[in-house]
């Protein structure tokens, strides 16, 4: 078909890893495409910012399925990327932390599950059958013949469940289950199948993170893009996608400006794509009574440290995953965040510099900080008058687990979910979309949405949260695009 200057055979909505993925598999099918950023930079949550010569990446510093032969670099290969992005395997995978011990976690599974039974010997059969179950799961959903009949088994069922019918221990529930803040949901609400698959690709394939960063990989996929034709416009927020006669026939810019192209792909979040960009007169009553009953998962609360003296980091916690329990009290703790009591709940820290020096000034690190939250824990209006204490709260908790950082702390930012919500526009704030639920499963809307030329992408869709799932969900969408 002609073009003149407006007209696209794609337009994708959002600049994070999703959009950006789906955008560069579209021009390499010699689509012509424009890519829409309200923002400054293209990222979304795999964004960053520079504070004083500390280089912060705001995401979470762990890449599943980035094993050489791993779903992920299958996706990067299929994009035929100028450079072949390095993954650095997290080894050990992680460091979980109790306040009476550290449990180190192995980065190959036969190890893993070794020292699991060694520390449990009274419960070595229900590993072995927890594990079973976990791994028939994640190759049922990969369409693994023989395995359909586990899924429909667990379907339903939250991944606590799982746990109770293989083992008794709650140290050994809270160290299996103890990734699921990265998830946004805990274990005794999380959908079994969602869940099992998750943990079953971790602890088989391991924990990987680019060598250049997340940031670098997002500056490959930009780059490639705009070599190869695409067009990225920053700084041009969409405010309505135009439907006409029941087809999604372009965008409306927040300046007016209507674009047209054949097919609309949306990488921001589902609430805003149907409710503000769409309109429920253009969907179905069906569809959007069932998208009405769908929860975000929860939000994040970030502490993000520039420090002194490299060798502040005590060597039997250093890690690429760095998981703290502060009270050993696991199941409590995890009801409790959703209550807004966060005085002892469990967060990750992060100290990329531990794999790449470049990102501070020499002699200092990057600590990054996160705890799951709600989005308005009750009693809170915003966040403003609570930013502060949460603040000095996980820079307390942090002390005890890295003696003396407080005097060494110079550079402190923090990030609350109206941070997310300002830089990415997801909906309350939602770490990885809609929450991982039973409910949610058969559920989730679709990367082909009810309205004709009207596509989704990212983390609001299928296969779901994480950077893995979004390259993937970029490349699925671009592949059902015609």
């Amino acid at each position: 078909m002609g073009h003149n200057p407006t007209e696209y055979d794609a337009i994708v909505i959002g600049g994070g890893l999703g959009g950006l993925t789906c955008a560069l598999a579209l021009v390499n099918k010699g689509k012509k495409v424009r890519l829409l950023e309200k923002m400054h930079m293209v990222g979304g949550y795999q964004g960053y910012f520079i504070r004083k010569g500390f280089f912060f990446e705001p995401c979470f510093h762990s890449v599943a399925e980035a094993s050489p032969d791993g779903a992920v670099a299958r996706a990067l290969a299929s994009l035929k990327l100028n450079e072949v992005p390095a993954f650095v395997k997290l080894d050990p995978t992680a460091r979980i932390i109790f306040p009476d011990e550290i449990f180190t976690m192995p980065s190959g599974f036969l190890d893993y599950t070794a020292v699991l039974k060694q520390k449990f010997p009274r419960e070595t059969s229900g590993i072995d059958r927890m594990f079973r179950t976990m791994s028939d799961i994640y190759q049922g959903l990969q369409g693994f013949p023989g395995k359909k009949s586990v899924v429909e088994r667990f379907r339903g069922m939250v991944f606590q469940d799982i746990l109770d019918e293989s083992v008794s221990d709650k140290r050994l529930m809270a160290i299996i289950s103890a990734f699921w803040g990265y998830l946004g949901l805990s274990p005794t609400r999380a959908s079994a199948l969602v869940y099992s698959a998750f943990f079953a690709s971790l602890y088989t394939l391991g924990s990987y993170f680019p060598r250049s960063g997340i940031t670098g990989l997002v500056k490959l996929v930009q780059q490639a893009i705009i070599e190869r034709g695409g067009e990225i416009s920053l700084k041009c927020p969409a405010k309505k996608i135009l439907i006409e006669q029941g087809k999604a026939s372009g965008v409306i810019l927040e300046t007016g400006e209507t674009i047209r192209a054949d097919a609309v792909i949306s990488n921001t979040d589902a609430t805003t794509t149907f409710f503000h960009m769409v309109g429920e007169q253009h969907l179905p009553a069906v569809f959007v009574r069932q998208l009405k009953k769908l929860k975000p998962t929860l939000s994040s609360f970030s502490v993000f440290l520039g420090v002194k003296n490299s060798g502040i980091i005590p060597p039997e916690i250093a890690a690429g995953n760095i998981i703290v329990f502060p009270e050993g009290d696991f199941h409590s703790h995890s009801e409790a965040i959703l209550e807004g009591k966060l005085e002892n709940a469990p967060f990750c820290l992060a100290v990329p510099t531990l794999i790449d020096s470049s990102l501070a000034p020499p002699d200092h690190h990057i600590i990054s900080l996160h705890t799951a939250v709600p989005f308005r824990p009750p009693g809170t209006a915003c966040w403003k008058e609570k930013k502060g204490q949460y603040t000095e709260r996980l820079i307390k908790l942090t002390e005890k687990v890295i003696p003396g950082i407080t005097r060494q702390i110079v550079v402190k930012v923090a990030a609350t979910p109206d941070t997310l919500v300002h830089f990415t526009g997801n909906y309350k704030g939602a770490v990885g979309g809609w929450d991982y639920t039973p409910d949610t499963d058969a559920h989730r809307p679709g990367n082909k949405t009810p309205v004709e030329g009207l596509w989704l992408t990212g983390h609001w869709t299928f296969p779901g949260v994480g950077v893995h799932s979004v390259i993937q969900s970029g490349c699925l969408t671009a592949s059902m695009v015609s």
